[in-house]
């Protein structure tokens, strides 16, 4: 029996923890520059052996853990050709400490960038009107929520690189990214359907979460 892909897309949302409770990036799945230990064998060899742990789940919460694994293993697949996203965010929270003087903690340790950009409002212009370039290249802006406040959006080389707009932290892919992703889930489907083949099993439809997408915002 395979996994059942009824509500996949709430399974997956699930996964996509991309912020973590301080309200920083959870950068296990949001991927970064930075070579992995890992040779390509070694990745090729992860990515199989999960498909084949897909292929052949039997419940929601063995499914559940496996799209939390796919989606970090994933994220380290893409670092070799992701851009710093660590280092921008950093630099982004230099541009609005700045903006915001020097707030004080909220007992829960280091102050994220949202809290930079809460304790900025009503200082001199609206934050919305502005960007603010940073040391990496990219540039950081501050869009007006819906529900008041402000968003992030930090932009490198024409892409969304990181962004929350009030329902987490979310990111785009760059071309070499979605290409790397594209090559990660390939050998991913390969398998999995060599494992569904073998066992006889028909393969199911192809969830959503898995079709090819620039970007996606994960809901914390």
């Amino acid at each position: 029996m395979g996994i059942d892909f009824t509500g996949i897309n709430k399974l997956y949302t699930a996964a996509l923890l991309t912020t973590v409770s301080s309200g920083e990036p959870n950068w296990s799945y949001i991927p970064s520059a930075g070579k992995s230990p890992k040779s390509k064998q070694e990745f090729v060899s992860e990515i199989k052996e999960l498909a084949k742990k897909a292929a052949t789940a039997t419940n929601k919460t063995e499914s559940e853990y496996i799209s939390h694994q796919m989606v970090q293993l994933n994220a380290e697949y893409l670092s070799d050709v992701a851009p710093d996203r660590k280092k921008l965010y950093q630099q982004a929270k230099n541009a609005m400490r700045n903006q915001s003087g020097n707030p004080n903690c909220h007992g829960v340790g280091e102050l994220t960038l949202l809290d930079y950009l809460e304790a900025a409002k009503g200082r001199g212009n609206s934050l919305a009107e502005k960007s603010f370039a940073l040391a990496g290249g990219g540039t950081l802006s501050c869009p007006i929520l819906t529900g008041g406040g402000y968003g992030a959006e930090i932009s490198f080389q024409g892409v969304k690189v990181l962004s929350n707009t009030g329902y987490g932290w979310g990111y785009e892919m760059t071309p070499a990214e979605l290409e790397k992703k594209n090559e990660f889930y390939s050998i991913y489907w390969k398998e999995y359907r060599a494992v569904k083949n073998e066992i006889g099993e028909q393969l199911a439809e192809v969830p959503d979460y898995l079709a090819d997408s620039p970007s996606f915002d994960a809901k914390a």
